[in-house]
């Protein structure tokens, strides 16, 4: 389940007080493709918000977990109710959530935009988990067709920060203006950033996408390694169980007194007592 990894690529644009993250999710895509049965744009949705996790969690104010989920708008059904994505240091998960009525899901499965598998606005929502106190939930509305917006309108408006995001294909990345960073640091950085072709973050290496950034100082600050990896385990599903009410728990229970629960992230399934 694990597969190979992918490696991000942490950089900063010193004189512009400027830092971003770049990632090719080759490997993480794959491993998805593998565990989830998807295939054309769907594939590419779930792989975009993936990437979308690994970025938010990469470069903004730290944390130990992000998730990052999209929900459908209620009214007419759309064949995608929700994708979320999970990320921490090293691993990122999720799953779709489709219609219940299958036939559904055989939207255009070249039409690579969010109004054509989920109904807008879409409603997302983000976890941003420190590690010590309370985690920072927020949610927003928006209907753009496209995750990038999705991603920067939520940090623009709930975050208050300036960004900017390109995802293409396989690959993602991310710019965020810190402290000391003015209009005209900030505009000289977007204005860099789009050269850089789509297809590119899709086939091109590191270095001459990053080289983009080369007048502006850009150097590489770090490189960590994501894989997809589920780690859910028995003892916590049983746990989960427990906390559950009774006359819930008998009405799950098959003939042999066991429940059986398949973990949305990986498919894994288990028999538990409970």
């Amino acid at each position: 389940m694990a597969g190979n990894a992918d490696s991000l690529i942490r950089f900063l644009l010193p004189e512009l007080r400027v830092r971003g993250a770049l990632i090719r999710a080759d490997g993480i895509i794959a491993a998805a493709e593998k565990l989830h049965g998807l295939h054309g744009s769907p594939l590419l949705l779930f792989g975009q918000t993936l990437i979308g996790a690994i970025l938010l969690l990469s470069i903004s104010k730290g944390g130990v977990r992000q998730v990052l989920q999209m929900d459908a708008a209620n009214g007419q059904p759309s064949p995608i109710r929700r994708i979320l994505a999970e990320a921490r240091a090293g691993a990122v998960r999720g799953y779709i959530n489709w219609h219940e009525n299958a036939s559904m899901r055989a939207g255009s499965e070249q039409n690579d935009r969010l109004d054509a598998w989920m109904q807008m606005p879409l409603t997302l929502s983000t976890v941003r988990d420190l590690g010590f106190g309370q985690p920072y939930i927020s949610t927003i509305r928006h209907a753009s067709p496209y995750i990038a917006d999705q991603l920067v309108h939520y940090l623009n408006q709930s975050v208050q920060i300036d960004a900017d995001i390109l995802l293409h294909g396989h690959g993602g990345m991310m710019i965020e203006a810190m402290p000391g960073c003015d209009d005209e640091r900030w505009f000289r950085a977007v204005a860099a950033m789009a050269e850089i072709q789509a297809q590119q973050l899709d086939c091109a290496p590191a270095e001459s996408i990053l080289a983009h950034f080369d007048a502006l100082g850009c150097h590489i600050v770090g490189r960590d390694e994501y894989r997809y990896h589920c780690g859910c385990n028995a003892e916590a599903l049983k746990a989960a169980l427990q906390a559950m009410p009774p006359a819930e728990l008998q009405d799950l229970r098959g003939d042999n007194g066991c429940i059986r629960i398949s973990c949305q992230y990986c498919n894994r399934s288990y028999n538990l007592k409970a």
